[in-house]
């Protein structure tokens, strides 16, 4: 029985290796971008959750308190 460990399709020495690799059906250029798109639909996310806080308390009428008050 021969063993074919899945880590051995992921090991490179250049990056030219991965020139013509296709993960999941997808060459490297695409999961790039993939990964930019995700990195920057999050980061919005992030921010929006911080600001829609800071509205929220603003408005509620009652001083904005530090953590360690």
């Amino acid at each position: 029985m021969i063993f074919q460990f899945p880590h051995l399709y992921f090991i490179f020495t250049t990056n030219s290796d991965l020139h013509d690799l296709l993960i999941l059906g997808h060459n490297i250029d695409s999961w790039l971008i993939y990964v930019l798109i995700f990195f920057g639909l999050t980061s919005l996310a992030f921010v929006s959750v911080w600001f829609i806080g800071f509205i929220a308390e603003s408005q509620s009428g009652k001083s904005i308190k530090q953590p360690w008050e």
